[in-house]
């Protein structure tokens, strides 16, 4: 479910359905699924680390974990890309 009142949601929103369905897909290629993971992984870190930042929308919600909304979207990219290349490599029947 998206959330309405989320300033960015169309660049979460993709960016997780992506991620989650990427393992499924018929792409026989590890280093296609490993790439991509990769690049998540990068978007992730550098989100997280705060260098991208100047590119999201500014947003007024109060600090939780001790991290600001972008921070947090970025270990779910971390996360994500820790998914694509476990769950395909335990994935061997493609859908």
């Amino acid at each position: 479910m998206v959330n309405f009142n989320d300033p960015d949601w169309f660049i979460w929103f993709p960016l997780y359905f992506f991620i989650a369905l990427l393992p499924f897909t018929p792409i026989n290629s590890t280093k296609i699924i490993y790439s991509c993971a990769v690049i998540i992984l990068g978007l992730g870190l550098l989100t997280a680390f705060g260098y991208l930042d100047r590119f999201m929308p500014i947003q007024q919600d109060a600090k939780m974990a001790n991290m600001i909304e972008n921070q947090r979207e970025g270990l779910g990219l971390v996360l994500g890309a820790f998914w694509i290349a476990f769950a395909n490599k335990f994935n061997d029947e493609k859908i």
